[in-house]
């Protein structure tokens, strides 16, 4: 391949794209469950300079950020919804940052595959936070921890399954030996 030869990928995104769009997340989010100012900017300058030094976990930091402001205040089933969703999509795009160089592009159908496992884990967990906000509060806390343990369960189950299928086609046997190997 010569240097000034292109690759045609079809529609794609830049690689610079992906921290922004965490801090647009990760903004937006600490603005809808009302987190303080100070906070909102601590996570939108963490996501944007993972951008850049990609070791601050500027995505993971602030996922954490915005689960302790949850935690701390009212936590009404709208603010753990949007809480759920933005700490998962943060998780996701964090991932991919630390995958895609920031001068690269991504071929957005590459991105079907993550599109799919999001939203069936968006759905799990989304079911396991209306859920949580069903169960009877007061004494009721065996039940509770029964039912959170069934979840947490599932969801390990769930993931479990995701990655068997994943490792199936991506470590398809080859007959041909390798290079190296015993002869």
């Amino acid at each position: 391949m010569r240097r000034d030869d292109r690759l045609a990928v079809g529609i794609s995104v830049p690689g610079w794209s992906l921290p922004v769009v965490s801090t647009a997340v990760a903004v937006a989010a600490g603005s809808m469950i009302h987190a303080a100012a100070g906070w909102i900017i601590v996570m939108g300058v963490l996501c944007l300079l993972s951008g850049v030094a990609r070791v601050l976990g500027g995505p993971w930091v602030s996922a954490v950020v915005l689960v302790i402001v949850l935690v701390a205040s009212d936590a009404a089933p709208g603010r753990t919804a949007v809480v759920i969703a933005a700490v998962h999509l943060l998780h996701v795009l964090g991932s991919l940052a630390m995958a895609v160089p920031v001068g690269a592009r991504v071929a957005v159908p590459a991105l079907r595959s993550t599109a799919i496992r999001f939203a069936i884990m968006q759905a799990v967990g989304q079911a396991a936070g209306v859920l949580a906000f069903l169960l009877p509060q007061g004494r009721v806390l065996p039940a509770a921890v029964v039912l959170g343990a069934l979840a947490v369960l599932g969801f390990v189950l769930g993931a479990l399954r995701m990655l068997r299928a994943q490792r199936a086609h991506g470590y398809a046997a080859s007959s041909e030996p390798s290079v190296g190997g015993p002869s």
